[in-house]
């Protein structure tokens, strides 16, 4: 980011695509765009195809089973909690009935069902700014006590990113205030793939501005946007 007088900007690539711009290495999350050399890779679980685009690249932080994460790169402390997504099973049976002709990307997508771990991750930069992506890992389901450990460890962040699973936007409402963040960006994280695969999608701008109407600081964040922050 050398040469500009912002600390953070997040551009949304599409998809769960996130790439953070700051002071240093960029970070991918879930990357769509072409690798660069120096970027830092983090997988959400959050796009089944991503760890296909993240294949022999150097630089990836990921889940493996139940295990969390704890590692440092680039003076960034990256903290990944594994989390149990929603119940898709039923919606995707579903869905390889419904679909007379899914397309390539389609057909992998009901064939694989979200490879990777899902995790959420806090992020840590060197000046104590902490940004947490919480994927989406709010539902109807996600354990009370879960949840509330996730508060305690990774509340008050400067930066809050969170996606919204189809038909969730309750669940989401409810969780979100506790975290105390600066900035919510409420995000489209399974958008693209839904329309993709012939699913029902919907927008993210009715919870944004409930949360908004709630006193939390939230904006919409979609594909194709960006956002900086000084």
């Amino acid at each position: 980011m050398s040469g500009n007088d912002w600390s953070l900007r997040i551009v949304h690539e599409g998809t769960a695509g996130l790439t953070l711009e700051r002071q240093g290495r960029r970070i991918r999350f879930d990357p769509v765009d072409e690798l660069s050399s120096d970027d830092i890779v983090v997988l959400t679980g959050a796009d089944p195809f991503a760890p296909e685009r993240a294949v022999g690249f150097h630089t990836v932080l990921r889940a493996n089973g139940a295990g969390e994460v704890d590692a440092e790169i680039d003076g960034v402390r990256f903290e990944g909690l594994p989390y149990i997504p929603p119940d898709r099973e039923p919606v995707v049976r579903r869905m390889g009935g419904a679909v007379r002709r899914p397309g390539e990307a389609a057909r992998r997508w009901l064939a694989r069902r979200r490879p990777d771990v899902s995790t959420i991750w806090r992020l840590t930069f060197p000046n104590g700014d902490a940004l947490v992506h919480l994927g989406l890992s709010m539902h109807d389901d996600t354990d009370v006590g879960w949840a509330a450990d996730v508060v305690t460890r990774f509340g008050q962040p400067r930066w809050l990113v969170v996606g919204v699973p189809f038909g969730q936007d309750e669940a989401v409402k409810r969780r979100v205030p506790a975290m105390g963040a600066k900035h919510v960006m409420v995000t489209d994280l399974e958008g693209d793939l839904r329309r993709t695969a012939g699913r029902s999608s919907a927008f993210v701008t009715p919870l944004s501005d409930a949360l908004e109407a709630a006193g939390v600081p939230a904006m919409v964040f979609v594909p194709a946007s960006s956002v900086r922050f000084e």
